[in-house]
């Protein structure tokens, strides 16, 4: 199974980093794709697609099975979560393809463009977030996609967030190290300057 772990890492955390090792010591993953979105990606205070890839690889340096997938840098339009799982899956026909996605996201599910073509044709692997009992949302919400999701319950995932480092100048503890000495180094997010 290939895993994909999409969102605009702006910067990457350390939870992005758990979040990732602990897929990897999981025995159903044989490859793991970091997904930035592109720069077209309307997100207000989103620094160049350049620099989150240069951080995303800075993680991947401590997960040998991890790299960083273009498709969405790469990409003159934003696309789609299935639009990109679609291009993906033309590269590898014969892996099945995971999308991680959080709790809270789960709920909105519903709300994002193509959500059921996704569901039908790509699995999706959801992290327990806020106390949401994920099991039952999956009940309620997408009964006749039961089969279609994996459930992580093993994985206390710490409640850090890429604002929460952007919002408070101080907190270095929040990225890997390496990522926070780039990010001087480069003066993003008012930091270095």
């Amino acid at each position: 199974m290939i895993v994909v772990f999409g969102g605009s890492f702006n910067p990457p955390t350390i939870a992005h980093y758990e979040i990732a090792m602990h897929i990897l010591k999981q025995n159903f993953c044989k490859k793991f794709y970091f997904l930035p979105v592109g720069d077209a990606y309307p997100k207000r205070g989103l620094i160049t697609a350049k620099h989150r890839v240069a951080m995303l690889e800075l993680l991947c340096e401590k997960l040998p099975q991890a790299s960083v997938s273009l498709i969405e840098v790469q990409s003159e339009k934003v696309l789609t979560t299935y639009e990109t799982l679609s291009q993906l899956q033309k590269k590898y026909p014969e892996e099945e393809i995971a999308f991680i996605i959080g709790a809270d996201n789960l709920k909105d599910l519903p709300n994002w463009f193509q959500y059921e073509q996704l569901m039908k044709t790509f699995k999706l692997i959801v992290f327990k977030r806020d106390d949401i009992e994920v099991n039952q949302l999956i009940s309620n919400q997408f009964p006749s996609f039961k089969d279609r999701f994996i459930v992580l319950d093993a994985f206390h995932q710490r409640d850090i967030s890429s604002t929460m480092y952007r919002e408070n100048p101080n907190r270095t503890d929040l990225v890997l190290e390496s990522v926070d000495d780039y990010i001087k180094r480069h003066q993003l997010y008012g930091r270095g300057e």
